[in-house]
């Protein structure tokens, strides 16, 4: 047994984070304990690894399922999650974006979460954001993860931002800026060639710490208790299992799936599901694994008879040329991501701000999102932003080899099936615009058969897949909220000395993409742990459409 100041359980986004951050000074000792194995190998440095790294047989990824779900024809909805050092920003597909500054005050103002306000995380984003834009009053390039943008465009990608203002829709020059809403370039998670990941930038960028122990391979069975109070924890290492103590706090950083589900295997969570496996009853917290929601998106296909798509790459020689860019000098087509372009739109004149999300992927991809070398084309992804259906992670065994059952309930809500539709609909009109007339051989997906809602409705149920955003289980909240369980400081509530810091706990889904949220939740949380005095609001003014 031995005993750390801190012990942070999961090495993903938020957890290399704090690790660092809890660490630095030396005044503290940290255990940060990783399931999964060290993340230090190309497959998942290479930007282009994704493919790789993001399949079912993949040593670095858990390839959760879902339940099946009753508004998609019970289909069983893939939910991959990072299983190495980084977590899901190891295998994500490295689209980074904030969200809109609503989103934010939304948090503060109707969620209830006084002092996560816009101006209130605006410091955080930009303090671990080392962006390749200059800085202004709302980005930073002095942060260690790196963020840059394609402004060399592939030929679809031109045609995209030019469709969408032929379509009517604002260009906007930062999406991470003043005006979210708009067709854009986006930014990526990467710098130098490399995928920018929570542990290139807090644990192998940074000096070597004897206070900051990493352990990898150990799979953490339950939290420990005293009393009221959490203590430590005890993970396996192969066959042999260890107890580690905190004098301070358990900080569990396991993600939307994983934090609820060691909990509940601890004995804190909901009774009735607790005793039902033959847990113990510790702390009944009725809430944990509610709240789960996700982003879903549904595509729109088109096949090109010019050889401009990512497609012409997947020839052997090709492959190899890259290949050898990519390890000679960090260059080349495997050194960025595969969406530089996309938009967010409102479904309405009434609505905010933007609740609809454009990914578009200059590529022509066949079944489970493998792309066909012999053909070229593009794919446009289009989902509600912020969904009003709720779902749940339960226990599934008492046995912590077996995941949780995870069921976001997709479209349970008449809200959500009209903006799916409405970004489906959106997306058609935009591929049909001039600029990409000299690109159209025929519409892959949907197909031209699909033309009424019914059309859309059966379509949807067939082809709408997660876009791999779940968050919202262990939900943030005020004192006196029901549906909160962790206070605003991520203090476990009825638990003293532990607390939660990864994306379940954001109250509402931001309306982009989460990893970059995540690590603004870390950074901030960080100063919280510590005492520190938060850093001053930062107070920016934001485009409103409404």
């Amino acid at each position: 047994m031995s005993t750390y100041d801190y012990i942070i359980v999961g090495a993903g986004t938020a957890g290399c984070t704090l690790a660092h951050r809890l660490s630095a000074g030396g005044t503290h000792s940290v255990l940060l304990l990783e399931h999964g194995q060290d993340d230090r190998m190309w497959i998942l440095q290479m930007p282009a690894g994704l493919r790789s790294a993001f399949k079912p047989t993949s040593k670095y990824n858990y390839w959760f399922k879902t339940t099946p779900q009753a508004h998609l024809n019970n289909r069983e909805i893939d939910q991959p999650r990072g299983k190495a050092l980084g977590g899901s920003s190891a295998i994500n597909g490295m689209t980074f974006l904030r969200g809109n500054p609503r989103d934010y005050d939304d948090w503060a103002s109707e969620e209830g979460c006084t002092g996560w306000s816009f101006a209130d995380c605006l410091p955080y984003f930009k303090k671990f954001e080392g962006s390749d834009r200059p800085a202004d009053a709302f980005r930073s390039p002095d942060g260690p993860v790196g963020v840059q943008r394609q402004d060399a465009l592939n030929p679809l990608n031109a045609a995209f931002l030019e469709a969408g203002q032929e379509a009517g829709h604002d260009l906007t020059d930062d999406v991470n800026g003043f005006q979210q809403e708009g067709v854009s370039r986006f930014e990526m998670s990467v710098q130098g060639g490399y995928r920018s990941t929570s542990a290139r930038a807090f644990l192998h960028k940074q000096p070597k710490r004897d206070n900051l122990t990493v352990v990898t391979r150990a799979q953490v069975l339950r939290v420990l208790l005293e009393g009221d109070r959490a203590v430590g924890v005890e993970y396996a290492r192969g066959r042999e299992v260890q107890v580690a103590k905190a004098k301070r706090e358990v900080v569990l950083c396991a993600g939307a799936f994983g934090t609820p589900h060691l909990l509940m295997l601890s004995g804190i969570g909901p009774a009735d599901q607790l005793k039902a496996q033959g847990i113990p009853v510790l702390v009944d917290a009725p809430q944990l694994g509610e709240n789960l929601h996700d982003h879903l998106e549904a595509h729109v296909q088109v096949e090109t008879d010019k050889p401009v798509s990512l497609n012409r790459y997947l020839k052997p020689h090709l492959m190899v040329w890259a290949g050898m860019q990519w390890f000679g000098w960090k260059g080349g087509v495997a050194a960025v991501n595969q969406c530089h372009v996309g938009a967010f739109l409102r479904s309405g004149p009434e609505i905010t701000h933007p609740d609809i999300q454009f990914h578009f992927f200059p590529i022509l991809f066949g079944p489970n999102w493998i792309p066909d070398p012999a053909k070229n084309g593009y794919r446009l992804g289009a989902g509600p932003m912020r969904p009003t259906s709720r779902g749940t992670v339960k226990l599934a065994s008492a046995d912590p080899a077996k995941a949780p059952l995870i069921d976001p309930n997709y479209l349970a809500t008449d809200h959500d099936w009209h903006v799916m539709r409405q970004g489906l609909k959106f997306g058609r009109e935009l591929l049909a615009q001039p600029a990409f007339k000299d690109f159209h051989v025929r519409e892959d997906l949907p197909g031209d058969h699909v033309k009424t809602d019914a059309d859309w409705d059966d379509f949807i149920r067939e082809d709408a897949s997660s876009a791999y955003h779940p968050c919202g289980t262990a939900r943030m909240g005020a004192d006196g909220d029901s549906r909160a369980v962790v206070d605003l400081e991520l203090n476990f509530k009825g638990v003293a000395g532990l607390r939660v810091v990864d994306a379940s706990v954001i109250p509402a889904v931001p309306s982009a993409n989460i990893n970059a949220c995540v690590f603004m939740i870390a950074e901030k949380a960080a100063d919280i742990i510590l005492g520190k005095q938060p850093l001053p609001p930062e107070h920016v003014d934001y485009y409103r459409a409404v």
